[in-house]
């Protein structure tokens, strides 16, 4: 069961419509900063807006890379190191960027509109490393059944300890929180808003539901699970060089995380699993190349 409870009833709103609300996790506590029922974050605009931000930043930081190597961006294939330093400055700009954008939006920090719940993560971090560890090994098993790249663009910076090292540091704090960011704590709720508000019952009583509430259904979670998961796995197409099977193991992974995210209320909960998943293989990669000094058994 979740450790939230669940909000007691607004009341002007009859018991029959309360008796199954989705959990009230985003009213203000403090009347006075309250916005008003069914105020909903981050909402389609906010996600748009994110992956906006993350667009531009990308474009900056790659330039920038590329520029101070004297190198043209459109070699970035043949440079892939280069380009990893680029989208490393690229997120963390993002999420800079983010940080200062979308609190003067929501009049709330960033972090608590986000949902990313750093207690819950507390509470439950031997639930999510153990969920990490056994994802990473299904994963894993799956991949003796499907076709993968012989060298995907990570093979290829992990060439040398240097670039094995800097592609580990990347895999395991950068880009958990970044993707995490992205697909779980802005697309995901944003979709099952757009689920929701689609959906909804037209009447009087439907109406004062969404008026009252700022959860989201389990129909609307399970849409955004599935329809965030799948930009999720695009997006790593290229780089598994259009590996479709390997792509579809990126699929159920993205389906595992966003269960996580639903079920803990927690984008940190995710954000950690996503970690502990990309260590657990770097972890088989380390102890089979006797730490990054034999890459040649790779």
């Amino acid at each position: 069961m979740s450790d939230f409870p669940v909000p007691e009833p607004a009341a002007d709103v009859p018991a029959d419509l309360s008796s199954d609300e989705p959990l009230d996790i985003q009213h203000d506590t403090d009347p006075a900063q309250d916005h008003g029922g069914g105020w909903r974050i981050p909402n389609l605009g906010h996600a748009l807006s994110f992956f906006s931000v993350a667009f531009l930043a990308l474009q900056l930081g790659l330039t920038l890379a590329f520029d101070a190597a004297h190198i043209p961006v459109e070699a970035m294939g043949s440079h892939p190191g280069i380009g990893l330093a680029g989208e490393a400055f690229a997120w963390v700009l993002a999420l800079l960027v983010s940080s200062w954008l979308f609190p003067r939006q929501w009049r709330r920090p960033f972090l608590d509109g986000l949902q990313w719940n750093a207690s819950m993560l507390r509470r439950r971090w031997y639930w999510v490393v153990g969920a990490g560890v056994l994802l990473s090994l299904a994963a894993q098993g799956a991949e003796h059944f499907v076709k993968v790249p012989d060298e995907d663009v990570v093979g290829k910076l992990m060439s040398t300890p240097h670039g094995a090292w800097l592609v580990t540091l990347f895999g395991v704090v950068i880009a958990p929180v970044m993707e995490e960011t992205a697909f779980r704590g802005f697309l995901m709720p944003a979709l099952a808003t757009m689920y929701d508000w689609l959906s909804l019952d037209r009447t009087p009583a439907g109406v004062q539901r969404w008026e009252t509430t700022t959860g989201n259904t389990t129909s609307g979670l399970m849409f955004g699970a599935i329809f965030s998961s799948i930009p999720f796995a695009l997006f790593h197409a290229e780089q598994l060089r259009g590996a479709w099977g390997a792509v579809g193991i990126l699929f159920g992974l993205s389906l595992a995380l966003s269960f996580t995210r639903a079920r803990t209320h927690s984008v940190a909960c995710s954000a950690a699993m996503h970690a502990v998943y990309n260590l657990s293989g770097f972890a088989a990669f380390f102890v089979a190349t006797g730490g990054y000094r034999h890459l040649e058994k790779l």
